[in-house]
C-alpha cells in the first residue's frame, strides 16, 4: 500500500473542519497504530490512497496517524516484516498454539528454511499449518506456480500438515482455485483482515497493522469504484459488436487507475497522414516515480493504447498498427494494447521482440486478467502500476 501523510495545515484546502473533527472522534482522538492520544503530540490526516493516485478525501479513505508512525509507515516493508506480523496474531489468537518462526527444515539432501509453523485447533480439529509468506508488488500465475511447487516440497519433508499462503494483498480468482486445487489455504489481505481483526487491533505499530486496519474499516456493502469497473469489463462480451463499449470503458479504467499523474485519456487521434489511428493517448508529464523512469527509459512522453475487444487473441498485424504510430519525435515509443485473452505465441510474440530489439519500440499486451490485477491493486491501496512495470521486467528477461 502507498500511504501518503500528509499534515492538518496541508490539507485545510481539502479536507473540511466539520470531516477533521469527525475523524478524530472516530479514533477517540488517538492514532490508530500506537494509540497515542492528541493532547501528548499532534495528530496528522492520512490517507490511505493518496490523492495523485486517485485517493478522496472521504472518511473511508482517511485515517489518525502520530507523525512518528508517520515516519514507520512511509517505506516499503521487507518480507521478514510481514512474517514477524502474521506470526505476532497467531500467537495472540485462542486457536492457534506453538508459533514457531522460520523454522529449518532438514532431508536427506536439501535443507529448507519454513516461514511459520502453527498448530491450529478449531472446531474440534487439530492439525500443523506449514505457512508460506510472500509480500511480491504482483503475485503472477508463475509466483502462485512456484510457490505450490515450494509447499509440496515442505509438505513431503515435514510430514502430514496443512499448507498455506499469506499475502498482503487480494489474490485473484484463478490464483485461488489453483491453490484450492493443490489443497492450499489462501489467506490474503480481506482473509486475514476478516478473521484476525481483534489481534490486528492489538498489535505492535508497523506498516503491516496500518494496512489491514485500513482494510478492515472499509464499508462491507458498498461497491467500490474499483469492483464497478470489474463489473462492467466482464459484461462486456468480446466481439465487435461491444468495441467501442470496450474502448470507452478501458478509457474510463485507465483514467481512473493513473489519472493523475498522468493526463487524461485523449481519444480517437492520428498522426498527420491519417494513416495510423489510435485508440487513446494518455499524456506523462510525471516528474517522478514510476512514468518519470518511463519517460526517461523508454521515451514515453505519452501512452499510446490500443483498445481490442476481440475474441481472438492479438496478432503480427496489430502490434505493427500501433507501432507504426510509435515515433521518437511524435507520441514517443511505448505503447500499450489492451485484448481480451492477450497475444498469440507466434506472430504477435515475435514482432514485440522485433520491435524492441530492433526500433527500440516498447509494447506491451495486456488482457482481462492484467486490468483486474491492476484495480485489485488500486482497490488494495498499491500502485497499479506495479503490474505494468513487472510486466516490463518480464519482457526485459525473457529476451
Amino acid at each position: 500500500m502507498s500511504i501518503k501523510y500528509v499534515s492538518k495545515v496541508k490539507t485545510n484546502h481539502r479536507i473540511s473542519a466539520a470531516l477533521r473533527q469527525k475523524m478524530l472522534e472516530k479514533y477517540d482522538h488517538a492514532c490508530v497504530v500506537c494509540g497515542v492520544k492528541d493532547d501528548v503530540v499532534p495528530l496528522q490526516i492520512t490517507h490511505l490512497v493518496p490523492l495523485s493516485s486517485g485517493g478522496e478525501s472521504s472518511e473511508e479513505n482517511l485515517t489518525i496517524l502520530c507523525p512518528n508512525c508517520h515516519l514507520a509507515l512511509d517505506r516499503q516493508p521487507r518480507e521478514i516484516e510481514f512474517v514477524s506480523f502474521l506470526a505476532e496474531l497467531l500467537k495472540h489468537h485462542p486457536n492457534f498454539t506453538d508459533v514457531q518462526q522460520e523454522m529449518l527444515l532438514v532431508g536427506r539432501e536439501n535443507r529448507y528454511r519454513v516461514d511459520l509453523l502453527a498448530n491450529r485447533r478449531e472446531k474440534g480439529v487439530s492439525e500443523i499449518l506449514l505457512i508460506e509468506c510472500k509480500t511480491y508488488l504482483v503475485l503472477t500465475s508463475s509466483h502462485i506456480n512456484n510457490v505450490i511447487a515450494h509447499l509440496e516440497e515442505y509438505q513431503a519433508m515435514y510430514g502430514d500438515c496443512r499448507m498455506v499462503l499469506a499475502v498482503p494483498a487480494t489474490l485473484r480468482d484463478k490464483d485461488l482455485l489453483a491453490l484450492n486445487a493443490a489443497n492450499i489455504e489462501a489467506w490474503d489481505l480481506g482473509y486475514i483482515a476478516a478473521h484476525y481483526s481483534e489481534q490486528i487491533r492489538g498489535a505492535r505499530p508497523s506498516y503491516y497493522k496500518a494496512l489491514f486496519l485500513a482494510q478492515a474499516a472499509r464499508p462491507k456493502n458498498n461497491l467500490t469504484r474499483e469492483q464497478e469497473l470489474l463489473n462492467a469489463l466482464f459484461s462486456c462480451n468480446p466481439g465487435k459488436a461491444d468495441c467501442y463499449l470496450f474502448q470507452s470503458l478501458v478509457g474510463e479504467i485507465f483514467e481512473w487507475l493513473f489519472t493523475p499523474p498522468l493526463g487524461k485519456p485523449i481519444s480517437e487521434l492520428s498522426d498527420k497522414s491519417q494513416a495510423n489511428r489510435r485508440d487513446f493517448i494518455m499524456p506523462n508529464y510525471a516528474e517522478n516515480g514510476f512514468w518519470s523512469f518511463l519517460r526517461q527509459k523508454y521515451e514515453a512522453d505519452y501512452i499510446v493504447i490500443d483498445a481490442k475487444n476481440n475474441a481472438r487473441k492479438v496478432k503480427k498485424s496489430e502490434v505493427l498498427q500501433i507501432a507504426n504510430y510509435l515515433k521518437p519525435h511524435g507520441a514517443g515509443l511505448f505503447g500499450l494494447i489492451i485484448s481480451r485473452i492477450g497475444g498469440d505465441a507466434s506472430g504477435c510474440e515475435h514482432t514485440l521482440r522485433e520491435q524492441w530489439l530492433v526500433h527500440r519500440k516498447l509494447i506491451l499486451v495486456l488482457d482481462d486478467e492484467d486490468i483486474k490485477a491492476m484495480l485489485m491493486a488500486k482497490s488494495d491501496g498499491r500502485p497499479p502500476e506495479d503490474i505494468l512495470g513487472q510486466k516490463i521486467e518480464h519482457f526485459r528477461l525473457s529476451m
